[in-house]
């Protein structure tokens, strides 16, 4: 069994405040491209909002939607409190601002973390990643007891395959896959051009 985790607390403070994962793309919200690519390669989807109204917001049909159980941890916590709901031994954990996932990539990095704690692109993307459960779990509340919010803090904590991303272009050509949302103006410019398909 596959799960995957979709990190959504953020506060979108680069955005004027607006919900990143419900900004729309091409005619539909980012979260929802990100769940049609990742139901296509995992068994259960869990997201991870931040709070009980953002939890009210993203409500879909088929996805289990969870809160931060520590609040203003950023993404180790959102880590955290995913993993805890997912029923799977590992997980691909993502951030909601990554629209072009490949469910090729996804795959591949599932194959790369057999026997190990995480598989993660390098250069790091340690929120395009696939996580031994209970492993993190153990790590982030590490992370968490010793006030470090840093996500590669946890990482250190874990035994790694660091998946090179030549070999991911070999799949992947454009690397689409990293492709994330930073601003209002690369929502507008992706509207206007399809750069990854």
């Amino acid at each position: 069994m596959r799960t995957a985790v979709i990190l959504a607390g953020g506060k979108g403070s680069r955005l004027n405040f607006v919900e990143k994962a419900l900004l729309e793309l091409h005619g539909k919200p980012i979260l929802n491209h990100i769940i049609e690519t990742l139901s296509r390669c995992v068994d259960e989807i869990i997201v991870v909002a931040r709070d009980e109204e953002q939890q009210r917001k993203l409500h879909l049909a088929g996805v289990t939607i969870v809160r931060d159980e520590i609040q203003d941890f950023g993404p180790v916590a959102g880590i955290c409190s995913g993993l805890s709901a997912s029923s799977a031994l590992y997980a691909f954990v993502a951030a909601c601002d990554m629209p072009f996932i490949k469910a090729n990539v996804v795959d591949l990095l599932f194959r790369k973390a057999e026997g190990y704690d995480v598989a993660i692109p390098y250069p790091p993307e340690p929120l395009h990643a696939v996580y031994r459960r209970d492993a993190t779990i153990r790590a982030a509340k590490a992370a968490i007891q010793r006030r470090k919010g840093a996500i590669m803090y946890v990482v250190d904590q874990l035994q790694v395959n660091f998946v090179p991303k030549d070999e991911i272009r070999l799949i992947d050509p454009s690397l689409c896959t990293f492709v994330n949302i930073n601003s209002l103006e690369d929502v507008e410019i992706l509207n206007k051009k399809k750069l990854c398909d």
